[in-house]
Parts: structure tokens; sequence; C-alpha cells
């Protein structure tokens, strides 16, 4: 048995307006004082403290991501089958042409395709079933 009637609120009166969460009654006590705040952590930072500075980098600076530069694979156009493609980003490793986690990422990302393709072949051999019933 529902404990609510359909259409009935649990909760007629709901939040009241204007109600404020704990961290947004922190935040606007700390508003005032925010700029001394990062003053003296930023001179405890220049002070030497490890902490303080790891706090103040961590929250402006954005962590980097790795980026590869574009490379070309010869040959790869041109490979017949997934595999041909493969061993072909795994020779460019092999010289030292690409670093290993982009190669890795290349025949991973070739790895989804061939599912994605045996996908499709089977949506296809599926639709030529039920046409044939």
């Amino acid at each position: 048995m529902a404990q609510f009637k359909p259409g009935k609120s649990g909760n007629p009166k709901g939040k009241p307006k204007g109600a404020q969460s704990r961290f947004t009654k922190m935040r606007e006590e700390l508003k005032t004082d925010l700029p001394d705040l990062l003053e003296s952590t930023k001179q405890a930072a220049l002070a030497g403290d490890m902490t303080a500075m790891r706090l103040l980098l961590e929250r402006t600076l954005p962590p980097l991501k790795a980026t590869a530069a574009p490379l070309v694979i010869e040959g790869l156009e041109q490979a017949a089958t997934l595999t041909d493609k493969a061993a072909l980003i795994l020779a460019a490793i092999a010289r030292g042409d690409m670093p290993p986690d982009v190669g890795a990422s290349l025949v991973d990302a070739l790895g989804r395709l061939a599912k994605l393709k045996e996908l499709d072949d089977l949506e296809a051999r599926i639709a030529a079933l039920e046409e044939q019933q």
C-alpha cells in the first residue's frame, strides 16, 4: 500500500522560501573575508607552506592534459583490414615514430571499430532473415 495518495505531496508545506543550505550560508559568511583569506594563504605559500601552495595551485591552475602531435602513418589508409592497420601502428611504435600510449589508444580504437562493424553486420543479417520470412 502506498504511503501517500496519488497527487498528494508527502510534504505539503515544502521547503520554505529563501531557505539556504549550510554550505551556502558558510560561503556568504566568508565573502567579506575572502580577500584577506586568499592573501594570508598566498603569504603562507610564499613563506614555504607546501600545503598552502598546493591548495592555491590546485584551485587556480587547471591540470595539463597530455596531447599528442598529429602524425602520419604511411600506408594506414591503404591497409585493407583492421588487422593490417593495427600492424602498421605497432610498426610505427617499434620504429619510435609514435609514443606507445598513443599507439595503444589507436589500436584500442580499432578494436572498438571492429565491434561496431560486427554489430552492423549482425543487424544486416537479422534484417535479411526477417525479410525472408
